[in-house]
């Protein structure tokens, strides 16, 4: 083979490797401790009440009117704790920033049921990050939802970022105290098509103009 195919086609792997090591990179969980187990508080078989602004939950802060930090009161969807997006009054909720890069596609993954000590049984919760929000609701009496088991359904949410950090929060919008539940937040990015297109034609030039200069 002459030297500068062998060259060109050993350029073009190390290039397609660098993307797929790009895109594996972005696939990352980018939330600390989506599942919200470290944390300073202990809960036990109960709850902990957590006012706006706490950061006892590792990662995150509380916003609005903060949140009931579950233990062991329902079945956790991942690990032992998970989160009543309401307090004592609607309108709580849990935030994390986080770095990401502008124009990049973002997905929200995360479990979604409720806290069935009252209604109303349906329980809605708002997703709000780079200036976009999307509200879920989770109906605890059709689910046929149990303490034990709570029927945890897996939610999906996309946003494009518009800065190179990114609060995401969840935010309860049912009336009442006993508001949505959440568990397993998981955060991965992708760059758009033609990012990525630009990423390998880069490479690909560079490969062309060693070529030439060789």
């Amino acid at each position: 083979m002459p030297f500068f195919w062998s060259y060109h086609m050993n350029s073009l792997r190390v290039c397609l490797a660098c993307s797929a090591s790009f895109v594996c990179a972005a696939s990352a969980n980018l939330i600390v401790n989506g599942s919200f187990e470290e944390s300073s508080l202990n809960p036990g078989s109960t709850w902990s009440v957590l006012g706006g602004g706490n950061t006892s939950i590792e990662g995150w802060t509380t916003v609005g009117g903060g949140v009931d930090y579950f233990g062991t009161y329902i079945t956790a969807s991942d690990g032992l704790h998970s989160i009543d997006i309401n307090n004592v009054t609607p309108n709580g909720g849990i935030a994390q920033t986080f770095a990401t890069t502008v124009g990049w596609v973002y997905t929200v993954e995360f479990d979604m049921s409720a806290n069935m000590a009252g209604g109303p049984s349906t329980k809605i919760m708002r997703v709000n990050a780079a200036g976009d929000s999307e509200d879920f609701e989770f109906d605890y009496v059709a689910a046929g939802s149990t303490q034990l088991d709570p029927a945890w359904e897996r939610m999906s949410w996309t946003f494009t970022a518009t800065s190179s950090s990114t609060n995401l929060w969840f935010e309860g919008i049912t009336g009442g105290v006993f508001g949505a539940a959440l568990d397993n937040v998981v955060v991965t990015g992708v760059p758009t098509p033609g990012a990525l297109a630009g990423f390998g034609m880069v490479g690909l030039l560079a490969t062309r103009r060693r070529r030439y200069e060789g």
